[in-house]
Order: C-alpha cells, then structure tokens, then sequence
C-alpha cells in the first residue's frame, strides 16, 4: 500500500503524548516525520518502563520518526529550525502561549516567517479563552470533562480510563485536522493554524452521552461495562472468567435465549423491544447472568457465537495483542532496533511497511539538519559542536 501521505514533510516539536501521537500517526500513513528534542531530550524519554535502556513509552510515540536535536534558545538552534521548516508541509507543538512566545515560535510567528506551514497546536485550553495557557492533562480532562463520572461500577468510586484517552483524542484530532488544513493548503496556496484543545478533545468524546444528559437533564452515572439504553449490553461472569454480550438491536434478544435456553423470557411480550427490556434491565441482566454464570468460558462464547450474538471474551493486554485478527492484520508489528527490538501497535491507515525505530537521542542530526542547512553551513557546525 503507498502512503497516505507520502512525500509529506512534518516537523514534531511536541512532547509526551497528545502532540507526538498526532505526529506518529501522520508517519504510518507515510509522511517524513522529524522529530525535534531540546539537549535534555524530550521528557517521555524518562517514563518507563525500559528494557535495553529504551523508554518502551517514548518508542510506542515516537517510532517512523527521524531524531534531531536543537536548542531553540540559542540562535545557531532557531535558525536551524527554519532551515527545517522552509521545506516543511507540517509543524506540531504543544508549547504553553508564553514558552512559545520565549522561543519564538508561536503559530502567528511561524506562520509570517512560512506562510506555506499548516501548524496543529495541542494546547490544555484554547488560546483567546479565559483559561489560555492553564496546563492540563489527560487526569484533569476526564475528570471536569464528565467521562470520569459515567466510569467504574454504580456506586464506586470515580474511575479513571485505562488508557489516556484525553490525550489520545486530542492525537487524533491534530492527525486530523493536519490532513484537512494540507488538504485546504493544496487548494488554496497557504497554509493555517489549527488548534485542538486537550479538553475540547475531551468533551468530544462524550457524544451521545451528553446529548442524552443535556436532552433529558439526568445525569447517568457510572455506567460499569454496561449501556443506559441498550440491554443486554454488558460483561457477565462464567464459572471461570468474563465474556461480554452486545445484543444491539431486537433481533438478537430471541436468539440470544434460545442460545442460553431462556425460553420463558423469549415468550414474553413485554420484553420485546429494547426500550422495554432497558425499562425492566434488573430483571432481563439477572436472567442473563444466572444462565452464563453456570458455563466456562469456553463453552458461553461457543453458545453464543453458535446463536449468532455478538460476543467477546474479555482478554489482558498480552491476549488482546496475540489475538488471531491481530495477527492477521500485522496491528502488532516488531521494529528492529539496535539496542533490541520492540513491538507497537499501528493504526488502522499504516501503510504497511516495515516501522523505523524511535530516534535516539539527536540520532539524525547531522543527515537532517546538513540537508536542510547546507553541508557547509556554519549553522549546521554549530549545531554539531564542531
């Protein structure tokens, strides 16, 4: 498969999370991704866990990435950045308003100097916004956005995602507000700013649940596995684990008893329609949850896959990767790094070919920044100490 985005040039000046996924996400569809770290290196460099002396949380960010190191404090370091960016398409940052404006590279500035550059900024809170420049992380958005609320079993205490999913919308937002704003630079001649705030990115994912809340004026709560509005929809025990029944829509609720020999609430007309199991949910989860709690797990999901019920076994990370549609589709995939190898997960637009490892630290200076310099610049000396 040819890349999405081959032939596109992105400068990532972000760091941890949010910025560095948007960027990765741009590499796997096939874009150049330059990867610019500060001499201390970016700090997800020092959040483990480490094998071989790699952050495997900095590789799982920064793999198809190509490394360089500059200090924009200094002006040999900000002239090597627009040698850079004069041949750039994208630029990424997460920078606070005032270190952006310190180290001179704010979007308007950026944009004067490069009009061609689209520049995605993930920020906590818009600029212009009454809390512009306030930090915020993925904790902090769950929380005030609502998600952590509808999280974790009904009356437990609030519950953080397993995964930073404030963080990681946020990724996916600047993934894709940078392709449309290259897409808009293509057919307009120049580029823009594109901004996406952590909490916005937040409150995004809230959708149907906000609607619903702000619609109605109830808030729903922890939610556990299970769905407000549709029922059965949730994870049930077996004699010797968990699986999960997602009978969306009425068709599957008759087919869903006769696989757990339910006959007597099959007949049952007033339980037909999924708003009226939802109205008698106790009633129909319980009858649910007797019948799969007397089966292995084996023998549910093979009643269930047999009644034609959507249904999954409910695996750890390490069975979820070695899954065989994982397998099949090459989602988990080994780079081959010099220190050893690592695996990461790819997204569902990589272009298939074999990932670059995470960049050491200021690995491809010298091939970047002479390319972009000028193999006898006295920047490009500067910049490598020479």
């Amino acid at each position: 498969m040819t890349g999405l985005l081959d032939g596109v040039k992105v400068v990532d000046l972000s760091r941890v999370l949010a910025g560095p996924f948007a960027a990765q996400i741009l590499g796997e569809m096939g874009a150049d991704v330059i990867k610019v770290e500060p001499p201390e290196g970016d700090s997800a460099r020092g959040i483990g866990p480490f094998i071989d002396g790699r952050s495997l949380y900095f590789s799982a960010l920064n793999t198809n990435k190509r490394g360089v190191v500059l200090d924009l404090t200094t002006p040999a370091g900000r002239r090597g950045l627009d040698g850079l960016l004069a041949s750039a398409d994208i630029v990424v940052e997460n920078y606070r308003p005032d270190a952006a404006a310190k180290l001179g590279v704010t979007p308007d500035g950026l944009l004067e100097q490069h009009p061609h550059l689209v520049v995605v900024t993930i920020s906590g809170f818009a600029r212009g916004s009454s809390r512009q420049g306030e930090a915020s992380y993925d904790l902090v958005a769950q929380a005030e956005s609502g998600i952590m609320s509808v999280t974790g079993e009904p009356g437990g205490a609030p519950v953080r995602a397993g995964v930073a999913i404030s963080d990681l919308a946020a990724g996916l937002w600047g993934a894709v507000g940078a392709s449309a704003a290259y897409a808009r630079r293509l057919r307009v001649g120049t580029g823009c700013h594109v901004e996406v705030p952590l909490f916005d990115a937040a409150m995004s994912l809230l959708t149907y649940v906000a609607t619903a809340a702000a619609g109605t004026g109830h808030d729903p709560g922890p939610v556990g596995s299970g769905h407000d509005n549709i029922v059965p929809y949730r994870a049930f025990a077996t004699t010797n684990g968990w699986v999960v029944v997602a009978a969306l829509g009425d068709k599957f609720w008759p087919l869903l008893c006769g696989a757990l020999g339910l006959d007597e609430m099959a007949a049952r007309q007033d339980l037909r329609s999924n708003a009226q199991r939802t109205e008698l949910s106790a009633e129909v989860n319980e009858a649910v949850e007797d019948a799969i709690g007397r089966l292995s797990t084996t023998a549910a999901l093979r009643r269930l896959a047999e009644g034609g019920i959507p249904n999954a076994p409910i695996n750890s990370v390490l069975q979820g990767l070695g899954t065989p549609y994982v397998v099949e589709r090459g989602l988990v995939t080994e780079v081959a790094a010099p220190e050893g190898s690592y695996q990461v997960v790819q997204g569902p637009l990589s272009d298939g070919r074999p990932p670059r490892p995470a960049p050491t630290l200021g690995e491809h200076t010298a091939e970047v920044m002479a390319a972009a310099l000028g193999a006898d610049s006295p920047d490009l000396a500067a910049l490598l100490g020479r």
